[in-house]
């Protein structure tokens, strides 16, 4: 199944209109959807696809070798033993195919070939300067592995450095597009999804919308076999050195440690030491240092760390501290466990989450009362506001909360962000504009005072749209 995406399909159309040499890069995290998008691109345009794999540098050449004859004769049987002599060779080839028409090559898993020939960047980069500059090529590197993309292709300290004419970093999808893979469910369930997946497509199509999100946990959990048990420790052991260190964190974080000294004493591991290993998983996007949205990112000593990536941290905070019960065959202790906790989670992580991101969305087609410079959360000794936006030039703020209940919202919750409001304003002097988010709706009451008030009240249906 392919949704979505038009808008990385338009951007990767308006290279190929290009009359110049691309060198195109595609990089994210795994399962986000690459090798669907970029094959949906190239349908129907001269070029072939070609992915490496762990093995040795004269495997992968025979194999590039064979899919590059292919695509040259089309209507020949490929010789069994063919292969260019070496990569130099393969690699002139594609450019002066390319030097009449246009033509896409793309090479996936491009880390694997990095790893398998340690000199193919600097080689591509020689080639590149002497055959593709001048050539119709479009040639698109992309890879999951995002710190050996970033070293080797993107670093200025990589060979290829520069070369880039364009550089698409894919996120999951979309919030909205989830219906398309599970169209029985309703919206709520749908954010549940959403609260576990992240909207990484591959964990997306696990569930089926024949029965309940529990169920289809339930399902996993007694899967020897399932994502949900097992891909955590796979992406980072395919992506990180001494992965042990990594998973620690990752564990302090599902257990709620949040801020530095806290993930320290729990791990183990000094501050000063710590300090690399969480860069390292933010530039990955699975960890965020978070920032009340009044303090300065760069100046501030009071960041909190917590999961970017929502499978993550769904992972670890349910999955990973059972593995023994797991192990045991007692899957439904565990999904008792998550039952218990399931509805707090989805509100305080996958909803509130998709309210920023709704905020954000507004921002960009200019539909809030103001452009802010940062959106986020707000917090202080005294208050705490779920969803936030500022803009310092214009000293005004947005605060929001987010309900995720079985009842509709009353007025209760607009007295509890009126008082909110007011710390705000006799702290800062911002104007402040009050925003309520509900899963279940707003009562009567609310409706009426939030109209008198200028309350925008913001319902699942309006995050779809």
């Amino acid at each position: 199944m392919f949704y979505n995406r038009a808008k990385e399909l338009h951007d990767l159309d308006s290279l190929w209109q290009s009359s110049k040499a691309q060198l195109v890069v595609v990089y994210g995290r795994r399962r986000v959807g690459k090798s669907v998008l970029l094959k949906a691109w190239i349908k129907n345009k001269p070029g072939f696809y070609w992915t490496a794999t762990a093995t040795t540098s004269e495997r992968l050449l025979q194999s590039f070798s064979k899919a590059l004859y292919v695509f040259k004769n089309p209507k020949a049987k490929t010789p069994q033993d063919f292969s260019y002599p070496n990569w130099e060779s393969a690699l002139v080839e594609v450019a002066l195919l390319s030097q009449k028409e246009k033509v896409i090559v793309v090479i996936d898993e491009f880390p694997y070939l990095i790893e398998a020939n340690a000199e193919i960047s600097s080689l591509l980069q020689k080639i590149w300067d002497s055959h593709f500059e001048n050539s119709k090529a479009l040639l698109t590197l992309t890879g999951s592995r995002v710190g050996m993309i970033e070293k080797h292709v993107l670093s200025s300290r990589g060979p290829l450095y520069g070369r880039a004419t364009s550089i698409l970093w894919l996120d999951p999808l979309p919030f909205g597009e989830l219906h398309h893979f599970l169209p029985r469910y309703s919206k709520t369930q749908l954010v549940e999804v959403y609260s576990i997946t992240g909207g990484v497509p591959l964990y997306v199509k696990i569930f089926d919308d024949s029965i309940s999100v529990l169920a289809n946990i339930q399902r996993e959990l007694s899967s020897t076999t399932s994502l949900l048990k097992g891909e955590p420790y796979f992406l980072i052991h395919e992506e990180l050195k001494e992965p042990m260190r990594y998973v620690a964190i990752l564990e302090a974080l599902g257990m709620g440690k949040r801020q530095l000294s806290q993930i320290a004493a729990t791990t183990g591991i000094e501050k000063p030491h710590l300090i690399p290993y969480l860069k390292t998983l933010e530039t990955l996007r699975y960890v965020k240092r978070n920032i009340s949205i009044t303090e300065n990112k760069n100046l501030s000593r009071k960041g909190l760390y917590d999961f970017s990536d929502l499978f993550l941290k769904f992972y670890f905070r349910f999955i990973a501290p059972c593995q023994t019960l797991l192990e045991e065959g007692r899957e439904k202790v565990v999904l008792k466990a998550i039952e218990d906790q399931f509805d707090a989670f989805v509100g305080k992580e996958g909803f509130e989450a998709l309210c920023q991101k709704w905020l954000t969305e507004q921002a960009s087609q200019n539909a809030l009362p103001f452009t802010p410079d940062i959106i986020g959360k707000y917090w202080d000794t005294v208050v705490e506001v779920d969803v936030a936006a500022l803009s310092h030039k214009q000293q005004a703020v947005i605060i929001g909360e987010s309900k995720w209940t079985n009842e509709k919202c009353g007025l209760s919750v607009l007295q509890a962000l009126n008082k909110k409001a007011d710390h705000i304003i006799k702290k800062f002097g911002f104007h402040v504009n009050k925003f309520i988010f509900s899963k279940s709706g707003f009562a009567t009451p609310l409706i009426e005072r939030a109209r008198i008030e200028n309350v925008r009240l913001v319902n699942i249906k309006e995050l779809f749209k």
